[in-house]
């Protein structure tokens, strides 16, 4: 499943999450990133943290997508 995201550059519907054969943590946390919950500093922003939201990897902004797909 990672290597399909990584080779689409979109994440799954939440109904694909559910259905691979992998270990409840790891499909809770897709889940997770589908939902966009993640706390990443873009997220944290929009919850009133004043800490920078440049990526510590690339300096672009830190987004769910950016982290995780194309960072």
């Amino acid at each position: 499943m990672y290597l399909d995201v990584i080779n689409s550059s979109s994440i799954p519907s939440s109904k694909y999450v559910w259905v691979v054969k992998v270990p409840l943590k790891i499909k809770v946390f897709m889940w997770f990133v589908h939902k966009q919950v993640i706390l990443t500093k873009d997220n944290l922003a929009k919850r009133n943290w004043t800490g920078p939201t440049r990526c510590n990897f690339c300096d672009r902004d830190e987004t769910i997508k950016h982290l995780f797909l194309e960072c």
